[in-house]
């Protein structure tokens, strides 16, 4: 009786196990990247909530001048300025006008997610309306 012993594996085997751990590798290399990508426009969703807050929170020191005492300061260049955010690629979008509910937007650009949705932030604050005799 003869008997054949096999031992190791054969090149074939090999092959096809190299080829299989391939395709699991680039399949999860792909969900990293994709993580990633996610989790970028995340932080900028985060920032721009912050941003678009930050706004709304440098008007109230001007309150009672944009509602009573001078309301073209609204319109000013230096106060619109002001109100800008610190960073470059946010972009801060306000109504013609000032009102108690103030309509604040904060939007960005991401060119690596390509699910075409609108990468925006809207927040509106509402103001109270102070009285006539408030000092700014």
């Amino acid at each position: 009786m003869l008997s054949k012993v096999n031992s190791g594996f054969s090149l074939l085997e090999v092959l096809v196990a190299l080829i299989v751990a391939t395709v699991a590798l680039l399949g999860l290399a792909t969900a990293q990247l994709k993580s990633l990508q996610y989790v970028t426009n995340s932080f900028n969703y985060t920032a721009s909530i912050v941003q678009a807050n930050n706004v709304l929170e440098r008007i109230w020191p001007r309150l009672c001048e944009l509602q009573h005492t001078n309301p073209a300061l609204y319109n000013d260049a230096d106060f619109r300025a002001s109100l800008a955010p610190q960073i470059d690629a946010y972009t801060l979008t306000l109504p013609a006008s000032f009102s108690n509910d103030l309509l604040v937007e904060i939007s960005w650009e991401d060119k690596r997610l390509t699910d075409n949705l609108e990468n925006r932030v809207a927040i509106v604050g509402s103001y109270p309306t102070l009285p006539v005799g408030c000092t700014p």
